[in-house]
């Protein structure tokens, strides 16, 4: 059994309180049992992509950033693996990546979102440089770990493609507004779930940034599509057991995977 923390942020006004509240949650996690925690798309930085065209001076940090270095120590000290949600500045391009740092503090993989929307409210294309390593499964203690960045949920072929990589949980982590259909956003993390027989993972962030209202909801879906946690509106940390070996049984019996023929498909 693998416990998972979830850490519901809402997201302060610097980058100094929401590395502190980052770290803050780490210790509650570990307090909780947890051996993973995750955390919602961009955690450091309000979301400045709600607008067109702004300064990208501080909304983005170097891979030998002193707080990436903190969060290191932080999962060390805690022994905990941490997957956290950051734009990350390298060689004047910025991307919005998850980063999944080990319980020894080492970093085990940085993951870019593929696809970068623009769109009222989600202006990223002003801002963010789509990656181009694909979709990862992050091998750690807590299980294989498949990584999608928030729009890149929208494209089912991302779920798929981590379930034939082997994952046994996929974290996804988002900004959803209040304004958006949430239980199409459940669907969207539940559905993949049932039909690759693996967890899934949405986490959020919550409260409001300026003209957006964030409306929390992260959850926790099993094999089965089934809501294995869910959390309120508000700020909280979401725990969940996840029982890997339910996963491999529902697997094997539903056969989605091992009958799959990729000949007839025409993509």
């Amino acid at each position: 059994m693998i416990r998972i923390a979830c850490a519901q942020m809402q997201i302060h006004h610097t980058m100094k309180e929401n590395y502190e509240k980052t770290l803050l949650y780490i210790k509650k996690a570990h307090e909780a049992g947890a051996q993973l925690i995750c955390f919602p798309e961009g955690q450091l930085t309000r979301y400045i992509a709600q607008y067109k065209g702004l300064s990208t001076a501080d909304i983005a940090i170097p891979p030998d950033h002193p707080y990436i270095q903190g969060f290191r120590k932080a999962c060390n000290d805690m022994h905990i693996i941490g997957v956290f949600s950051l734009a990350l500045l390298k060689k004047d391009k910025i991307y919005s990546i998850m980063m999944v740092i080990d319980e020894t503090g080492a970093i085990l993989a940085t993951a870019a979102k593929n696809h970068i929307v623009q769109a009222p409210h989600f202006y990223e294309q002003d801002y963010f440089t789509p990656g181009n390593d694909g979709f990862l499964v992050i091998p750690t203690t807590a299980g294989k770990l498949g990584l999608i960045v928030c729009f890149d949920r929208h494209y089912p072929e991302s779920f798929r493609t981590l379930a034939l990589k082997g994952a046994d949980l996929v974290i996804t982590a988002v900004a959803n507004e209040t304004t958006e259909p949430q239980d199409v956003f459940q669907w969207e993390i539940r559905i993949p779930a049932f039909q690759n027989s693996y967890y899934a993972v949405m986490i959020n962030r919550t409260g409001r940034e300026d003209s957006m209202d964030f409306c929390g909801q992260s959850l926790v879906a099993g094999p089965d599509g089934a809501i294995t946690a869910l959390a309120g509106s508000g700020e909280e940390l979401l725990i969940a057991d996840l029982d890997y070996q339910t996963s491999h049984r529902l697997r094997r019996e539903k056969q989605y995977l091992s009958l799959r023929r990729p000949d007839v498909f025409d993509l």
